[in-house]
């Protein structure tokens, strides 16, 4: 029985993997050691290592690392520390192989100490691309050059990591693990939605998330007070709007403190830590099973990857996701009042735009993707040669 390390420093992240984690855990062919780290242990993103308790995983390991202040001068600090810590881990755990997920610094941290102990390592969701000013499309692509095997979720993605250099052999498209999850309805109905979340009356829904880009962190005050003033002028029958607290990222604790005084001005708007990956679902499929229309607006990469497969409208506010594949559900706005107001109207007040956003496709798999990443990393020889990487000349 080989023994499979996974990494997991975030919320959305831990949602992302746990298809794959379930396939892990009854696969008699790994030991599955999960490792949680980062802002799930951090009490001001909300301690979401709760969630991954609740889903009934057994954290092997907890790793605390975080950021000191609320500026660009702890990102460094808290990769090295990060590092640091990570390596220990896998000293004690010398897994056959250690996966990890995505762009964010958590993972980054988790990708050099792996790779740097002559650890094979597997990443998950590379060769994406955003081009809004984040820090992730050159962390990803970096993550990607590190690795050495590669489960992409498109076509497009395959062919990018190829472009990077890497072996063809080792680069498999197996789609987005949360698309497992939906096609299987495996999120909260809609009769425990409407009664957790007060429902009942509530006829257009907002999930609203709007992450911290930070070498914009000097525009956050300004760009909230936009949405701020579109969120209050909206003349819409029975609405609610169910924010969520952002990531971890440089200038997540301002945004925090902007919520806070929502909660406390506005009584259509519920602000909640974290609603976890089976309540954020159930909200984003009202517009399945209930009478209620949902619509996602924010930044978060959910809106554009996740919603295709919800049939769920999603309205993506500034730059942070230009570039990202993305269905016809998916309406991009600058953020500014106005053209946020027209384009929620447009959404919920025409019935036919409403029904079009809806008939979207889903480009990013078919809901197979954790049984699919099980059974190549089974029938993949997991030996050091793979540790040798060479370029792979695509001439």
């Amino acid at each position: 029985m080989k023994k499979v390390a996974v990494f997991t420093g975030n919320r959305a992240e831990f949602g992302l993997q746990t298809p794959l984690l379930h396939e892990l855990k009854k696969s008699n062919n790994f030991d599955l050691i999960l490792i949680a780290a980062a802002s799930h242990i951090d009490p001001d993103f909300g301690s979401t290592i709760k969630e991954i308790e609740e889903s009934g995983f057994e954290i092997k390991y907890k790793i605390d690392f975080r950021h000191n202040s609320d500026d660009l001068h702890e990102n460094p600090k808290t990769i090295s520390e990060g590092i640091n810590l990570i390596s220990e881990v896998l000293k004690k755990i010398n897994p056959d192989v250690f996966i990890v997920y995505a762009d964010r610094y958590e993972g980054f941290a988790a990708v050099i100490a792996s790779t740097q102990m002559g650890i094979l390592t597997a990443h998950i969701e590379g060769g994406d691309v955003t081009e809004g000013g984040t820090f992730d499309d050159s962390v990803r692509h970096a993550m990607t050059k590190l690795s050495h095997l590669h489960f992409t979720t498109n076509k497009e993605a395959s062919s990018r990591i190829i472009q990077l250099g890497e072996n063809p052999i080792n680069v498999f498209e197996v789609g987005l693990s949360s698309v497992d999850l939906i096609h299987n309805k495996e999120y909260t109905d809609k009769e425990n939605i409407i009664k957790n979340y007060k429902l009942e009356d509530i006829e257009n829904l907002i999930v609203f998330t709007q992450h911290p880009v930070p070498i914009n962190r000097d525009k956050i005050s300004q760009e909230f007070s936009q949405i701020e003033s579109a969120f209050s002028a909206l003349d819409i029958n029975n609405l609610k709007i169910i924010c969520t607290y952002p990531n971890s990222d440089v200038g997540g604790k301002e945004i925090i403190n902007i919520l806070s005084k929502w909660k406390e001005q506005y009584n259509f708007i519920d602000i909640y830590e974290s609603l976890g990956r089976k309540d954020f679902h159930g909200l984003l499929d009202l517009n399945n099973s209930s009478q209620i229309k949902s619509c996602y607006i924010g930044n978060s990469s959910a809106g554009i990857k996740e919603t295709p497969a919800l049939r769920c409208p999603a309205l993506i506010l500034g730059d942070r996701q230009n570039g990202r594949l993305h269905s016809t559900n998916v309406i991009f706005s600058e953020i500014e009042k106005n053209k946020i107001i027209n384009n929620i109207n447009s959404i919920f007040l025409d019935n036919e735009k409403f029904n079009t956003l809806r008939e979207c496709e889903n480009p990013y798999g078919d809901g197979k993707m954790g049984k699919k990443v099980v059974n190549i990393l089974s029938e993949t020889k997991l030996k050091k040669e793979l540790l040798t990487k060479k370029f792979f000349d695509i001439n």
